[in-house]
């Protein structure tokens, strides 16, 4: 049996891609357009980025599978979106958008950095700059406008959001 340390540097069992590819020539159009979907809805699923999401941060170095070089490839984490994170490729020095799924992780080294020290009301004024991941995992950037008990009001892109001050990061303009 083929595992995927043998491949890509995990112990996990793979299957025969040649032999997959052999079975699906004889497919019609129609089962491999439904296999493609299938496939497409089992990668994007929300629980299954989430589970990979919880094991990533910002600054993580990572190997990843780059689609279009169709190699393994090693970078650092710089960015995430809902659906795809963006990493700084070593050799040579590119930025990727790849999927969740691209990213080969290493479970003896997924430690995730040290929790940062709650945020609280006090930490933060009217008129500062924060940033926060909205729950679609998304990026916002804006100011303060209101602080309330529990949140404070920040304005995105002429948007308003109530943010509890613990997801609350201050952002420094160098």
């Amino acid at each position: 049996m083929v595992t995927r340390s043998d491949i890509m540097g995990s112990q996990q069992p793979v299957m025969d891609l040649h032999e997959l590819m052999s079975s699906l020539q004889h497919a019609s159009d129609l089962d491999l357009l439904r296999l493609r979907t299938a496939i497409d809805h089992l990668l994007q699923n929300p629980t299954r980025i989430l589970a990979l999401r919880q094991r990533l941060h910002v600054g993580q170095e990572v190997d990843f599978w780059n689609l279009r070089d169709n190699r393994k490839q090693h970078g650092r984490i710089t960015q995430f979106k809902s659906d795809q994170l963006l990493i700084l490729a070593e050799n040579p020095h590119q930025y990727w958008w790849v999927s969740y799924a691209a990213a080969l992780l290493d479970p003896r080294q997924a430690t995730p950095p040290e929790a940062p020290r709650q945020m609280k009301r006090s930490d933060f004024a009217v008129g500062d700059t924060v940033s926060f991941e909205g729950r679609d995992l998304i990026q916002q950037l804006g100011s303060i406008v209101r602080l309330n008990q529990k949140t404070a009001t920040v304005s995105c892109d002429g948007r308003e959001w109530r943010v509890p001050f613990p997801i609350l990061r201050h952002v420094v303009n160098l």
